[in-house]
């Protein structure tokens, strides 16, 4: 599988698990991408919650939190500029999937001062890579 076709994938099924829990989602066009926003997806929970979504894939697995933060170092600044852009309004949030080699996602919240693991053990399951035995 390329990697444009992987990251459609796994915005796809990202976008999917988002609307299981609740959430209307929306997937943010490449050119978008490049031109106004770096988020891949913004998930909205009514009218209380903003998620700004980024989807990075990990070749490797994580040893650490230390390790995953300064792999999404480049995500994490850009969060963090939007925040401080929207500070007045707290519903914003920042996060991070990262898609493992085993076909998961592990997820992180970025806010102007802390990057944390959120949903730590209750990893998302993804589709596998096509070719892969289920």
């Amino acid at each position: 599988m390329t990697a444009p076709r992987r990251m459609t994938v796994l915005i796809r099924d990202a976008k999917i698990l988002l609307e299981v829990a609740g959430y209307d989602v929306v997937i943010v066009p490449e050119r978008s991408l490049q031109q106004w926003f770096q988020a891949h997806l913004i998930a909205f929970h009514g009218n209380t919650d903003v998620r700004y979504i980024w989807i990075k894939i990990a070749i490797k697995p994580f040893v650490c939190l230390a390790e995953v933060e300064k792999f999404c170092a480049n995500e994490t600044r850009e969060i963090r500029k939007h925040l401080a852009r929207h500070s007045q309004q707290t519903r914003f949030h920042g996060e991070i999937r990262v898609a493992t080699a085993d076909g998961r996602f592990q997820c992180y919240e970025v806010s102007a001062d802390a990057f944390r693991e959120i949903f730590p053990g209750a990893r998302d399951p993804v589709a596998l890579m096509e070719g892969a035995a289920a």
